[in-house]
């Protein structure tokens, strides 16, 4: 039966303020840019709302 070498296995006992710090870093960037993507596909969205509202031709991307 073979086995991964040990180093797979290895489970630090802490991790450093800097590890940390990048993880807080890549969650907050990730979750703006989450929120711009969403702001964005919402104002998409509305603006073909607000022109089928005003009888104007609608086409859609798909």
């Amino acid at each position: 039966m073979s086995r991964y070498p040990q180093e797979y296995y290895y489970i630090p006992a802490y991790y450093t303020p800097a590890e940390y710090q990048t993880a807080q870093w890549q969650g907050v960037l990730g979750t703006l840019m989450g929120v711009a993507i969403l702001v964005a596909m919402a104002a998409w969205a509305f603006s073909l709302v607000r022109k089928a509202i005003k009888g104007e031709e609608v086409k859609y991307p798909l």
